[in-house]
Formats: C-alpha cells, structure tokens, sequence
C-alpha cells in the first residue's frame, strides 16, 4: 500500500518541479511540435527533452494520461535537427515535423497506418486534388513505415493488446449500431469536457504541489478502481480477455474518465489517445454486458468499435481513430470494414447534428479546446 501512495506522488513532484522550472510565467506550456508545424517555431532541444522526461515519469508513476505525446515531440525534435542541417524549405520542413511526429506514435504503439494517418489527418490534412498533396501522403507514409519496422527490433512486432479474432452476428449488428451512437455521444462529452480541462492552463509557479495533489486524487480513485491508473492499457487488455460485470464496467468508466480530468487540471501533460481508447472500450463492453452478450469475440468487437468512436470524438479525427483501435488490437479481417464503417457513421452521424446549431465540432483535426499542448 505505501508503495501505491507514494510512487504515484513522488513521480509527479519530479515531474511538477520539472515544469515548474521549464514553463514561462505566469501560465503557459512550452513550445508544442502543433506550433512548430504550424509556425516557423523551433522546438527547444533541452525544453522538448525535459519536457519529455517529465511527461513518462508522471504517468509512469500512475498518473492516468497517455505515453504517446513524449515520443511524438522526440521524434518532431530529431526532424526539426534533420531539417536544419539539410536547409530544407518551410513547407518540406512542415512535413517532415508532422511526419516524424506521427511515426513517434507509429513505432511506440506499432501502428504504421495510424502513424501516418495523425500526421495527415491531424496536422498536414493536404490536398489530394494536387501532386504536391500526394507527396506529402508518400512522405507521411514512408517515414511512418520505416519508424514502426525499426522498433521491430525492440518490439518484435508484437501488438500491444490482445485480442480474440472477433466476430459478430446479424443480431449483434443492431447492437454495434446502439455502441456507435452512445460511444459517439460520450466521446463528444468526453472531449469537450478534456478541452476545458486543457484551457484552465494551470499557474507555473503552482506547478510544483498542484501535479502532485493531482496524482493523490488519482491514487484515491484508483483505491476503489486500480485499474485507472496509467495510460489505460491495463483497462483495454482486462475487456478484450475478461467478461467484467456490468456494474464494475461503470465505475472503471467514470473513474477513468475522472482520474484523466483530475491529472489535466492539476496541470499535468501527457497523451489523450490511449485514456479516449480505453473509454470507449468500456462503453462497448458495458453495452455488450448489458445486452447480455457472452462471446467474448462478439463483446471484443463491441469494445473495438467504442473505443474507435470516442476517440474519434476527442482527436476529431475519425480515419486515425479507426485504424489506431484496430492496429491496437489486429482482431482480425472482419474487424476491419465493421470498424471502419462504424467510426465513420458516428463521425458523419456527429457532423449532420453538430450542423444544426450544437457548436461543437472545431473540424477534422482540431480537438475542441485545443491550446498548444500536442496531445
């Protein structure tokens, strides 16, 4: 037990001196690889490093955020370094950040088309009426390519959750439907609930005790649900191999999605896309448990499609989503049309009711409330 209390606080008081230290004053963030695409920014080496650092050691120690926004600044760092020694022109340099970025995520969670699709989707969103729209996709995909074979030989490529081959039958359908629209709706809560969160930029010179009561109030959360803790994989891997009562289902969810607002507010930094995932797995395993549906292939499928459309909601970007959720999990050939079509059903489904007047859809690639933090 005294381990489960003071990693947790020890870890983020390293981490909010960090910050602490690195942030301007009175509030802000350091420079985020979205300013460094989108402007002439640079990312600062020793900043973008620490920064980095900060972020695994935080969740590393238990906070309830995502690991994937530290390789992505790492690998932008390592493009801007490239493009500076080959006195490359603004839009390659724009790019090849965007790219490298993107192939952080691809080679850490082995996701090549998830990777390349960030960087498109995401940042670049080029236009593929032109050549040099083509370029950029060649670009995106080959840098996204080489990065994920590389991490090969650490990862054997292996995928990080595993999964049944799922399966699902012509009445389970209906309930995929049912996922799709409630998955939807929670991710579309979810992300402007995350926004906000992200707006309220806590005062630097608070950062030094505000992370570490953070991570206490998870570590009090995760005292009635242990598995919040960390980026969510834990939560993933228990739903894809475990039936879960129903009842259990409903306190990870309202304790995950508690537990990544509280380490947002306390002004921590950190990824959304892994915490988004595993929201939405639990929104379509706690369907599939309520319905009764005891195929764990079947429940499988259900978990893939939530976690592809909240994510979906809270990234703003329903292709990324849906190839990340299955390059995740590589569930199989059926899993492929079943998840795409879902994801884009609830992404287009969001945008015809966003469009009468709700205010809430920012566009493709832009999460609402996005600030300058890179996700």
């Amino acid at each position: 037990m005294w381990r489960r209390l003071a990693a947790p606080i020890v870890g983020a008081l390293i981490a909010g001196l960090t910050w602490w230290w690195l942030r301007p004053r009175p509030s802000g963030s350091i420079t985020s690889v979205r300013q460094a695409v989108d402007s002439a920014t640079r990312l600062r080496p020793s900043e973008t490093i620490a920064d980095a650092l900060a972020q695994l050691v935080v969740v590393g120690s238990g906070s309830s955020l995502g690991r994937e926004a530290a390789p992505r600044q790492m690998a932008a760092l390592a493009a801007q370094g490239l493009s500076e020694t080959f006195d490359v022109d603004a839009a390659t340099r724009r790019v090849l950040l965007a790219s490298a970025a993107g192939a952080g995520l691809a080679s850490v969670y082995n996701v090549p088309a998830a990777g390349a699709l960030y960087a498109l989707e995401l940042t670049v969103r080029p236009n593929l009426h032109t050549k040099r729209g083509w370029g950029q996709v060649g670009i995106a995909v080959i840098i996204s390519a080489l990065s994920t074979v590389t991490a090969w030989l650490f990862n054997h490529d292996r995928p990080i959750y595993s999964s049944p081959a799922v399966t699902v039958t012509g009445a389970g359908l209906g309930w995929v439907v049912l996922v799709v629209a409630v998955s939807t709706l929670v991710g579309a809560g979810v992300g402007v609930l995350f926004g906000q969160m992200k707006r309220r930029v806590s005062v630097t010179s608070r950062l030094w005790w505000t992370v570490p009561l953070g991570s206490v109030g998870v570590t009090v959360i995760a005292l009635m649900a242990p598995q919040v803790v960390g980026n969510g994989q834990v939560i993933v891997n228990l739903v894809l191999a475990h039936p879960v009562a129903p009842v259990t289902l409903a306190i990870l969810l309202v304790g995950k999605v508690l537990a990544t607002t509280v380490a947002l507010r306390s002004g921590a930094a950190g990824g959304l896309l892994t915490p988004s995932l595993a929201s939405g797995a639990l929104v379509g395993t706690l369907i599939a448990a309520a319905a009764g549906i005891e195929s764990l292939s079947q429940a499988a499928m259900m978990a893939i499609v939530g976690a592809g459309c909240v994510l979906s909601m809270t990234q703003r970007a329903p292709l990324f989503a849906a190839a990340f959720a299955l390059e995740l999990t590589r569930a199989g050939a059926l899993g492929i049309p079943v998840v795409v079509v879902a994801v884009l059903l609830g992404w287009a489904g969001f945008v015809l009711i966003d469009k009468r007047g709700l205010g809430i859809h920012g566009g493709i690639g832009r999460a609402p409330g996005n600030t300058s933090d890179s996700r």
